[in-house]
């Protein structure tokens, strides 16, 4: 699911190749999830498809070219040509990316798939779409790629602001709580349910935020026995509250980041602490890039790494 920014999908690949495929059985079926097309997530996933869609089958994602007119696309692409807008840039560049993305699937003929709630891909609720459904993301889209509302927003620029150290350790709750704003962009980030085959359960949020999750919880969704679910937008507070991380209550969090301020942010990890018994926190920044999750270990060799510390 995803690739990171431009570079990181080479060692993806190449832990793929030395770790994964050799020891995947011989039917076996390889495809790739964009969560959505921001930087981070698409331009190392670009280059993953590049290098090893021929042992692809299928690529999720949804594309937001697709629910807007051609009206609309060319105010878009005339306001990012005049430089009208850092967000408006931001936004024309996803598009292209996404470009990218369906000419590769293209290239290696690869079967796409839309990413919207109820997609039931195996048939047992083993890998789920939980968030967003069609009409939710296409509102969303024609909210984020309004030229007008992005030159009233700052996105782009956004700056951390003045962290408190004392409110994040003695009142964490209630600085995860004080903001739960994120962009539109992230909002229509998928979310994924997997069950595996001995019915662990997990739940990969991509960027999605509070309003996401509220909509599923009961819809698609119900927030009991969880094994792991990854943090939201790199442990970031904007997307999620505290009422959300208690719902969860998993046996562990993940998280993807690169241990700044903001990504994970300290009140996040110690309001889960507070509040959830017998659950750790483990983030990519404190393990050199890499934690491995292992369903059946029969299946993957020892590779003599060591236990992952919790935050």
């Amino acid at each position: 699911m995803d690739g990171g920014n431009s570079g990181d999908g080479a060692a993806v690949v190449k832990h793929y190749e030395d770790w994964i495929k050799p020891f995947l059985y011989e039917k076996r079926v390889v495809g790739f999830v964009n969560s959505h097309p921001h930087a981070d997530h698409i331009n190392g996933l670009l280059e993953i498809v590049d290098k090893i869609g021929n042992e692809m089958s299928f690529g999720i994602f949804n594309d937001p070219v697709e629910c807007i007119t051609i009206e609309h696309k060319e105010k878009i692409r005339k306001a990012y040509l005049n430089n009208e807008d850092p967000d408006i840039t931001h936004l024309y560049k996803s598009f292209e990316q996404v470009d990218q993305l369906i000419s590769l699937c293209t290239k290696y003929n690869l079967r796409r798939y839309k990413a919207f709630t109820g997609t039931d891909f195996i048939g047992n609720g083993s890998f789920l779409i939980l968030s967003p459904s069609e009409d939710y993301y296409a509102n969303l889209v024609q909210h984020f790629s309004d030229v007008d509302f992005l030159k009233t927003v700052d996105y782009s620029t956004k700056s951390a602001k003045e962290v408190n150290e004392l409110d994040e350790a003695l009142k964490p709750c209630a600085v995860v709580d004080a903001e739960n704003e994120t962009s539109p962009e992230n909002l229509s980030s998928t979310v994924i349910q997997l069950i595996d085959s001995k019915g662990k359960k997990y739940i990969l949020t991509g960027d999605a935020g509070v309003d996401a999750f509220d909509y599923m919880d009961g819809v698609t969704f119900e927030a009991k026995d969880i094994s792991v679910v990854q943090l939201p937008h790199h442990g970031s507070r904007r997307n999620v509250n505290a009422n959300w991380l208690s719902k969860f209550s998993p046996s562990y969090f993940i998280v993807s980041a690169i241990g700044s301020q903001k990504h994970p942010r300290k009140a996040v990890i110690n309001c889960i602490k507070r509040n959830i018994n017998n659950c750790n926190v483990y983030s990519t920044h404190t393990n050199k890039g890499c934690i491995s999750v292992t369903t059946n270990e029969e299946v993957f060799p020892n590779r003599n790494w060591s236990s992952a510390t919790p935050l």
